[in-house]
């Protein structure tokens, strides 16, 4: 205790030990990041940096890095909802990551049979309408469409389209209303009915087509099938990896 050279190599090291743990790890910028900052340049730009461009990306690599580390030493990540969802979101991305290239298009085939209903197309109606405001005008209306007189000169001016094309009943009654479809689907073909009653009016009604719902062929919806069958595999991927998880924690509920 008395020795005084062993009091100044104990303080020494006292000393070397605080300074190092007041120390940060060194910011490494080597080639591994400028390439990772120059790719995701040429991706968004279209082009690689030049050399001045590059320097001022790596220096503000460097500053969002120390903000970002500093951020993390004070705890600013934590009770942050915002940065909550985030990590989420991205834990939930990497669970999702499924091989496209290992699918087979029997697979593909096997999805698209399992799953027919998705694929099948509902009746769809072409019509053509003449929108009049006020039941009253219908006579003077139908005495025209009964001499010939051009159907689409008659009626009043409006923003409903005049003719609807291989529309289902849902499509219709977004533009027309519950009530006009329920009345338009009950009518003869190729003639005209009248007055119909809509949201906005009244209508007189031509059925120019009645398309019965079918399947939709593979081979026309190849990609959309894939793709649905991908989000399939990605979402249970994921409630794998949860279900995973929830083995290695324990939920209180209070």
């Amino acid at each position: 205790m008395k020795e005084p050279i062993l009091w100044f190599a104990v303080i020494g090291i006292l000393l070397f030990s605080l300074d190092q743990c007041g120390k940060n790890d060194p910011v490494i910028v080597d080639d591994a990041v400028r390439n990772q900052i120059a790719n995701l340049w040429e991706t968004q730009m279209g082009a690689p940096p030049d050399e001045a461009e590059l320097a001022s990306l790596v220096n503000h690599w460097v500053r969002e890095e120390i903000f970002y580390r500093e951020a993390l030493r004070l705890g600013l990540d934590r009770e942050d909802t915002i940065v909550r969802r985030r990590l989420v979101q991205k834990l939930e991305f990497l669970a999702q990551e499924v091989d496209e290239s290992a699918i087979t298009p029997a697979e593909v085939s096997n999805f698209y049979a399992a799953n027919l209903a998705a694929y099948t197309l509902p009746k769809r109606y072409s019509l053509s309408q003449i929108y009049i405001a006020e039941a009253g005008k219908s006579a003077d209306i139908k005495s025209q469409l009964e001499a010939g007189a051009d159907w689409q000169t008659l009626g009043q001016s409006s923003l409903l389209p005049r003719r609807m094309i291989r529309k289902s009943a849902r499509e219709i009654t977004s533009t027309f209303g519950v009530e006009f479809t329920d009345n338009m689907v009950d009518l003869s073909p190729a003639k005209w009915h009248g007055p119909v009653s809509s949201t906005f009016g009244f209508h007189f009604v031509r059925l120019d087509a009645v398309v019965s719902s079918e399947v939709t062929p593979l081979a026309h919806i190849e990609r959309q099938v894939l793709s649905d069958m991908l989000h399939q595999k990605r979402e249970e991927s994921l409630e794998r990896y949860y279900q995973d998880l929830m083995h290695q924690h324990e939920v209180e509920y209070q």
